[in-house]
C-alpha cells in the first residue's frame, strides 16, 4: 500500500509564505501585491495559502507581525555602570543603523501608505515595533531618573523622542541621508542636546 506524502510542516510553510509576502508587500504595497506571486515565491499554491490565511488582509496582518521582529535589538550597551553619554551614543548608533536599512525604510513607507486604509492595524504594527526596544530603553531612562541624573516627566515620551531624532525615519522615507562622515558628529550632538533638555536641576514646568 502506497503512503500519501505529507505536506510541508506548518511552521516551515508559514515562514516561507511570510518571507515571500514581506518582499511582495514591501515592493508593491498592499493594493498591488499579488497573491499568486506570493504563493509561487513561498513554494506553495494559492489554495494552500488561503487555507492558512483566508484573505489578503489576514495575510497582510500576519506579515506586519512578522516584519515587526526586525526591531528586536541587542541593547546591552545600556549598562548603568557606563557613562551616560557613551551609553546613549551607542544606543543612537544602533537606532540610526537599524532605521536606515533598506528593509526598515520600506516598512516605514508601507505603513505610511496603508495607514488610512488600516488605521488600527498600522497603529498596532507601530506599537509592536516599539516593543522590540522600548522596554529596555524606558527602563534605562527610569534608572537615570531615579538616580537624579535627569528629570524626565514622561519616560515613554522621552524614549520616543530619542528614537525619532536618532533614527530619522521621516527624512529617510523621502531619501534624505547624512553623509557618512557626518553621522558620528550628528549623533554626539544629538545626545548632548537630548540630555540638556532633561537636566536634573531644570525647573519644573
Amino acid at each position: 500500500m502506497s503512503v500519501k506524502p505529507r505536506g510541508r510542516p506548518r511552521r516551515e510553510l508559514d515562514a516561507s509564505l511570510l518571507e515571500a509576502a514581506s518582499s511582495e508587500f514591501l515592493e508593491y504595497g498592499y493594493t498591488d501585491a499579488n497573491i499568486e506571486r506570493i504563493a509561487l515565491a513561498g513554494n506553495t499554491t494559492k489554495p494552500a495559502l488561503y487555507r492558512r490565511y483566508p484573505s489578503k488582509e489576514a495575510l497582510f496582518e500576519a506579515t506586519l507581525n512578522y516584519l515587526a521582529k526586525e526591531f528586536e535589538l541587542d541593547l546591552r550597551c545600556l549598562d548603568p555602570a557606563r557613562p551616560v553619554e557613551d551609553a546613549l551614543f551607542d544606543l543612537a548608533k544602533l537606532l540610526y543603523e537599524k532605521m536606515g536599512t533598506a528593509k526598515v525604510v520600506s516598512m516605514s513607507r508601507l505603513g505610511a501608505r496603508t495607514s488610512l486604509r488600516f488605521p488600527a492595524l498600522i497603529l498596532a504594527f507601530r506599537e509592536q515595533i516599539r516593543s522590540g526596544f522600548m522596554g529596555p530603553v524606558t527602563a534605562y531612562f527610569q534608572g537615570l531618573n531615579d538616580r537624579g541624573v535627569v528629570r524626565m516627566p514622561s519616560i515613554p515620551d522621552a524614549a520616543i523622542i530619542f528614537a525619532t531624532l536618532t533614527g530619522r525615519p521621516h527624512e529617510r522615507m523621502i531619501g534624505l541621508e547624512l553623509a557618512p562622515h557626518k553621522v558620528e558628529p550628528y549623533l554626539r550632538e544629538l545626545v548632548r542636546f537630548f540630555l540638556a533638555g532633561y537636566v536634573a536641576n531644570a525647573p519644573r514646568a
